[in-house]
């Protein structure tokens, strides 16, 4: 059944109507989104310190970051769905224990095979809690108020990345790398015991609680594996043996994950998502949009500590501002209502695309630093509006496969596009070049033109007027 609602009726009613367990959804599922931003950009600045600490180098520790990564990336599709079949609420409850758990052991790990391991089981546990906590969220609210409600979601979890890098720094300068991790265990308890007694534990009731296993192991294995290949472009080459064949074997096992999924009659992913001209075209648009974020973030890091001289808790500070647009941006995703999505998608992206060309056209501190914020604006919003928009659109019952889908989407293009950023990157400057910021500025200004294409894609092909008719209750 379709809302008829007008959209400016709808921003008039209340979020949190009808009920105070709403209350307790919205917090349980931002505490989520919270933790699992705040962890993976705290940590990267407590990597060299852990390094030291574990007596080895950072770049042995690399898979502290990308092993995160590459088991998230591998897990998202696959932790929604089940969470979709066999209980959201029941699965939102052990992903958050697993990534607490992980996270405590960790914290205390005393070689460097232990800590990476636990990274790597922390990644599924962060894949099971991110898709389940917007699943949890649209299952909650009525069709009317699902977009202002994931908007909400992902604005306060984004002050977990705004603040990130500078938790990270002063944690680890001023007590231990170690915190940075344990910090994730008293949000963790209060997170279950949100979801125990505020989250209705509903699930796709049009499917058995039977699982395509071969639909399973494919995506896991392909996602895992062109990940891995991509993520060790910047150790092997691009054309290295071992690196084309992880690349060139998961784009194969894609392939025919797709081919089994079409043809067995309960999918681990309804491909008739992808027929959904908002749900592709928004989904194209933000993972552009998220990759240029991952360069930026990347890039002004290197230039702000390794040209402009900044410590690591000088830098953070002075991008803040950068993590701030982006994390206010989550909350203006889910006020938009009343707008066609392609065009509050396409202005969103125009602005963080031009801001984020500025950024690497200027040599002014404070100008950099102005664009700055509105970049993370604009490339935030790309974020949070992608996922506020389809989940808005899908059916309520693959709230959870929908999510992981599209968030694995948005995060295996980020890994791509830092890939590529940093051969570039190290392809001109490995040698001692002199001309560091420019290659970064080039850089930057070349992420801020694909998404300036980005925003006019979207703005072609995403006009559906109202979005709610796309629902099929």
């Amino acid at each position: 059944m379709t809302s008829k609602r007008d959209p400016a009726t709808t921003n008039k009613e209340p979020l949190l109507a009808g009920g105070h367990h709403l209350w307790g959804v919205l917090l349980t599922a931002s505490a989520g989104m919270f933790m699992v931003q705040l962890d993976f950009l705290a940590l990267q600045s407590a990597v060299p310190e852990m390094a030291r600490d574990l007596n080895t180098t950072a770049s042995d520790l690399q898979w502290v970051i990308s092993g995160y990564m590459l088991a998230e990336a591998a897990f998202l599709i696959v932790g929604g769905r089940l969470a979709d079949i066999f209980g959201r609420k029941r699965f939102l409850i052990i992903g958050a224990a697993i990534f607490g758990l992980t996270s405590l052991i960790g914290g205390a790990a005393t070689s460097p095979f232990m800590l990476i391991t636990m990274r790597l089981l922390q990644g599924i546990g962060a894949a099971i809690m991110l898709p389940v906590a917007l699943a949890v969220t649209t299952n909650a609210f009525p069709a009317t108020r699902v977009q202002r409600a994931v908007g909400l979601v992902f604005a306060i979890g984004s002050i977990g990345l705004a603040f990130g890098p500078l938790v990270g720094g002063i944690l680890t300068d001023l007590v231990s790398w170690r915190v940075v991790l344990w910090i994730n265990v008293p949000v963790t308890i209060a997170m279950i015991a949100l979801a125990i007694y505020t989250v209705e534990d509903t699930r796709d009731e049009s499917v058995p609680r039977s699982v395509d296993i071969a639909g399973l192991v494919l995506v896991v294995v392909s996602i895992a594996a062109f990940t891995f290949g991509i993520d060790r472009t910047t150790v092997w080459g691009w054309l290295y043996a071992p690196t084309l064949a992880c690349i060139i074997g998961g784009v194969i096992g894609l392939f025919c994950f797709v081919i089994v999924e079409s043809r067995v009659r309960y999918p681990l992913i309804d491909l008739s998502l992808f027929r959904m001209r908002v749900f592709s075209a928004m989904t194209i648009a933000g993972s552009v949009g998220n990759g240029a974020a991952t360069i930026v973030i990347f890039l002004s890091m290197i230039y702000l500590q390794d040209v402009k001289g900044f410590t690591p808790i000088e830098a953070g500070a002075t991008f803040l501002t950068f993590s701030l647009g982006y994390a206010f941006s989550g909350l203006i995703s889910g006020r938009v209502e009343g707008v066609p999505p392609g065009i509050a998608m396409g202005c969103g992206l125009a602005i963080g695309g031009l801001a984020t060309i500025g950024m690497g056209m200027t040599d002014s501190l404070f100008m950099f630093v102005a664009l700055a914020g509105l970049s993370g604006l604009g490339l935030g919003f790309g974020w949070a509006y992608t996922s506020v928009v389809t989940q808005s659109v899908v059916p309520k019952q693959q709230a959870g496969a929908a999510s992981g889908t599209v968030l694995t989407v948005l995060i295996s293009v980020a890994g791509i596009a830092l890939a590529i950023a940093v051969s570039i990157y190290e392809t001109f400057t490995s040698a001692g070049s002199p001309n560091q910021a420019m290659v970064i500025k080039a850089i930057v200004m070349g992420a801020g033109v694909a998404v300036l294409f980005a925003a006019l894609f979207v703005a072609l092909f995403g006009r559906e007027r109202k979005v709610r008719a796309l629902h099929k209750f």
